[in-house]
């Protein structure tokens, strides 16, 4: 028989400004969107460890948890996420993870750190330890660390928090931006290249180009960091116009990092030929780490004929919610 379960959600999310930068001790700006993923914890009468969802399914005897297979698994967040709390606390009875989500995994949106924020949350108020976001995000961050080699955790903190996050990934320290409730962005929009060049690999190839020329790319990071605090300083202020300026320069540094290849420019292309001659608040950069996976338009309207993906970006003010 199975007891009351704890369930928790938290949103996807997109970056805005601080990609590659943020792993060099410059601050990002991420946005959580409104799409969510919800984990439910079943506590079970026996010593199984059970897990539903859309990725895969799994069943094995909670002796086994060292044995996970955590390597390229489908399930690989949710087996580490349990590894490592177990460590911190005996695992009272079985448990069924069962994982609901309305976030589209292919365009990757920050699903891994949503499941990663939502899983640690759940695990946490079973086993009675502290929640508070501030632990929530740096347990996330180190699960996602721990999965993927390297991680910045900016989207796990726009999943912890909502709305618009400064984060700045050395400290693991996210600051929500205080917005004028009456006053709107302007309409911001994803769209789909039509594939996505894991984040991981991304960065193995800017840190081998790095290595060749150094310092052409610590200046690199220190003009994309300089951007982000002009972006927070016009978003904070409504200052469309510079915001847009902050991310088409943003999107220059991108190109000199070298992760603009031939069909993110295509989409990118594409983009700018919708946009109204003199639009000033109009803007298009990468969205993640390049090579491929989405753009962000700002002021930017559907693209005509585009084969793949594209949506209105609405940003989600709710970050982490207990149901």
């Amino acid at each position: 028989m199975a007891r009351q379960g704890i369930i928790c959600s938290a949103p996807g999310s997109a970056m805005l400004l601080g990609e590659h930068a943020v792993l060099h001790g410059y601050p990002a700006l991420v946005a959580a969107l409104d799409t969510r993923l919800k984990v439910i914890l079943t506590p079970l009468e026996n010593q199984q460890l059970c897990i539903e969802s859309s990725l895969g399914q799994w069943q094995s005897p909670l002796s086994d948890l060292a044995e996970l297979p955590i390597a390229g698994h489908p399930l690989r967040f949710v087996f580490a996420g349990i590894q490592q709390v177990a460590v911190q606390a005996d695992l009272p009875t079985g448990l069924m993870i069962t994982i609901e989500s309305e976030i589209d995994s292919t365009m990757g949106l920050g699903s891994s750190a949503a499941l990663s924020v939502a899983l640690v949350a759940v695990l946490r108020r079973w086993l009675n330890l502290d929640t508070a976001p501030v632990v929530i995000l740096a347990e996330a961050v180190a699960l996602i660390r721990q999965v993927q080699g390297r991680g910045s955790g900016a989207d796990a903190a726009a999943s912890c928090y909502g709305g618009l996050v400064r984060y700045d990934a050395d400290s693991k320290q996210a600051q929500p931006l205080q917005l004028d409730a009456n006053i709107a962005m302007p309409a911001l929009r994803l769209i789909y290249t039509g594939y996505k060049t894991p984040t991981a690999d991304v960065v193995a190839m800017v840190t081998k180009w790095a290595q060749a020329k150094p310092q052409a790319y610590a200046d690199i990071y220190k003009s994309m960091g300089e951007l982000v605090i002009s972006a927070e300083a016009a978003i904070l202020q409504a200052d469309w116009p510079t915001f847009a300026k902050v991310i088409n320069a943003y999107q220059q540094q991108m190109v000199a990092l070298g992760v603009c290849d031939q069909g993110t420019q295509k989409a990118i292309n594409a983009a700018w030929q919708q946009v109204t001659a003199g639009n000033q608040l109009a803007a298009v950069k990468i969205s993640g780490s390049g090579l491929g996976d989405c753009i962000l338009g700002l002021a930017v309207p559907e693209l005509v004929d585009w084969p793949h993906r594209q949506f209105s970006m609405h940003i989600g003010m709710q970050g982490l919610v207990w149901h």
